[in-house]
Formats: C-alpha cells, sequence, structure tokens
C-alpha cells in the first residue's frame, strides 16, 4: 500500500516515513500544503497521513473535497490540535483517524495496521450515473430525481452523512460518538444503535431504498449502494 505523509516538521516527518516504510508501506512525504496538492493532481496514495496545521496553509478547509474525490484513500490526521470542534469537524468531513500528538509510533502502526484491513476487507463498489440520489445534510432530505423521499432528524443526518462520506470503511460507534455528542446530551453505544435502526427503518420504508447499513463486527456501521447503479449525492 502506498502512503504519502503530509509533515512539515522535518524530524518528526523523517521519523514517521522510515517508520512507516519499515512496515512495508510505499512511503512518500510532502512538507507543505502546495506539495500534497501537486503531489495529488497526479497520484493517489492508497493512505493519507497529515496534519492540519502547515506552513503555508490548513489542510482542515479542503478536507471534504479531499474525501469527494477520493472516497476510497484512507485519512488519518496527525495533529497537536486537541479543541473537540476540530476532530468534530475533521471526522465529519471525512477522516478515518484523529491521532493527537504527542504520539508514539506503536499507535500509528496500530492505526495503519486497522485502517489498511478496513480498506482490504471493504467491498468495492463502482457508481454510475444511471440513477440519481442526493441527501441535504443540513434539512435532513433524502431525495431522487429532485422529489423528497424521506426525511431525517438532525441527528439521523449526522449519522447518514458520516457513512455516506466513509464509503469503503466502517465508521466506528466512536467516531459517531464524537460526532453526536454536544453540550450535556451523551451518547453511548445502546443510544448509538438505537439511532442507527432509526435511521435503518427510515431507509426501509422506501420503496426502492438506494442504500442500507449494514453492521461490520467488531468495526462499526457500513453504508451499502443497492447497486453499482445508484449515485449519492452528499450536499452540505
Amino acid at each position: 500500500m502506498k502512503v504519502l505523509i503530509v509533515e512539515s516538521d522535518i524530524d518528526w516527518r523523517n521519523t514517521l516515513s522510515a517508520h512507516v516504510g519499515e512496515l512495508s508501506y510505499e512511503v512518500s512525504v510532502c512538507s507543505s500544503l502546495g506539495q500534497a496538492r501537486d503531489f495529488l493532481k497526479s497520484r493517489q496514495p492508497d493512505i493519507l497521513m497529515t496534519d492540519i496545521g502547515l506552513p503555508d496553509g490548513s489542510l482542515l478547509p479542503e478536507l471534504a473535497s479531499l474525501r469527494q474525490h477520493f472516497p476510497s484513500m484512507g485519512i488519518v490526521i496527525l495533529t497537536a490540535a486537541t479543541r473537540l470542534e476540530d476532530k468534530v469537524r475533521c471526522m465529519s468531513d471525512g477522516a478515518d483517524y484523529y491521532l493527537v500528538k504527542p504520539l508514539k509510533l506503536e499507535e500509528v502502526s496500530a492505526t495503519l495496521t486497522a485502517l489498511s484491513r478496513r480498506m482490504k476487507t471493504a467491498p468495492h463498489q463502482s457508481t454510475s450515473e444511471s440513477e440519481k440520489w442526493t441527501f441535504n445534510r443540513k434539512s435532513g432530505r433524502l431525495a431522487s430525481n429532485g422529489v423528497v423521499a424521506q426525511q431525517f432528524t438532525d441527528k439521523e443526518s449526522t449519522a447518514l452523512a458520516a457513512l455516506l462520506q466513509s464509503p469503503n470503511y466502517p465508521v466506528s460507534h466512536t467516531q459517531l460518538f464524537d460526532l453526536l455528542r454536544s453540550g450535556a446530551e451523551e451518547y453511548d453505544a445502546h443510544r448509538i444503535d438505537a439511532l442507527i435502526y432509526r435511521v435503518r427503518q427510515k431507509l426501509r420504508s422506501l420503496q426502492e431504498s438506494p442504500m442500507q447499513i449494514r453492521n461490520i463486527y467488531g468495526e462499526g456501521f457500513l453504508m451499502l449502494r443497492r447497486s453499482s447503479s445508484v449515485d449519492i449525492v452528499l450536499e452540505s
């Protein structure tokens, strides 16, 4: 597997690239946002490991676009930013993992192993434009050819958007927990399971649902399109 590391600190970049290389990954490195953009114009790594605060700008505003353009690419954020808002935004916009510096190389190894395993076992899905659906995250409306087919609550929309933004990898309870908790409201595994159940029931109520949610044991939830002819566009 090919891994692109985007990191401005030369010592950490060299340490990280050497370690990842020892794990038998093919490693490329960039030191800035501009270099990463140029790299991704011509090549797609299997996994992107990147800081969000880079010398020439922040990756955060571009994360959702990266996920849209590279839906099968694993994205691991390595950052010193500890604010919950940053983590929630990164996970919501398509990151698979959010690791806070300083971190141990063993944590990097475990993350890459888990992500690689998910990528290898995720079903391959190709899409065409023969059947168009849209899901608007803010309004909670799932529509086909402009006609609203189902309405979801705010929390249901958050969960459904997370699943749609991770088309090839399961979304874990932990990831959903980070996205859903706000203020004094707390979510545990049972509440998340109940929420996913409600989303499932609404999808099943459609005469011909474009997608289904599958439980992946030990990993979380995976969104599957009904067929390769279904194209679902996520609108923010």
